[in-house]
């Protein structure tokens, strides 16, 4: 989790930075910001959403923490010039759409670097690892509230 106090430019500078990471560290970059922000980019175009393939023939969508950070990934892909980052809150993708993908065996590549290279993670397990995340800085936030006392 970020501190709230730090800069919003520089949390974003920091997750541009992350992309040079592995795909496990971005991974959990991608969830300490998610669990932050209660949100996430994907790439659209006009009515069309960005699915990549992996090397297994999965489909995915990708998702990245930042407007910035799906950007810097879709600009060096010249021909996915026509897709533009666009945010998908958090509850309300849980309640509308991970379902529907684990169903239809869509997988989510989580925070794709400027190669389009990811991890992979099916909906429910991202959705698990988010609440987890989410429940343990929930925790820590009672028990700092508690010290404080």
């Amino acid at each position: 989790m970020s501190d709230p106090h730090t800069d919003p430019a520089q949390l974003e500078q920091e997750l541009l930075d992350d992309q040079g990471l592995s795909a496990a560290e971005r991974y959990a970059a991608f969830l300490a910001a998610v669990a932050d922000s209660g949100r996430f980019w994907v790439a659209e175009s006009g009515e069309y959403l960005l699915t990549l393939f992996d090397g297994e023939e999965q489909e995915l969508l990708p998702a990245w923490p930042s407007a910035a950070t799906a950007r810097a990934a879709l600009t060096q892909a010249p021909k996915l010039a026509g897709y533009a980052p666009a945010p998908r809150e958090l509850a309300v993708w849980r309640e509308r759409a991970a379902a529907a993908m684990g169903e239809a065996g869509v997988g989510v590549g989580v925070f794709p670097d400027t190669a389009m290279q990811c991890a992979v993670v099916a909906p429910v397990q991202l959705l698990e690892h988010l609440d987890a995340l989410i429940a343990d800085a929930g925790a820590m936030t009672h028990l700092q509230a508690c010290r404080a006392l």
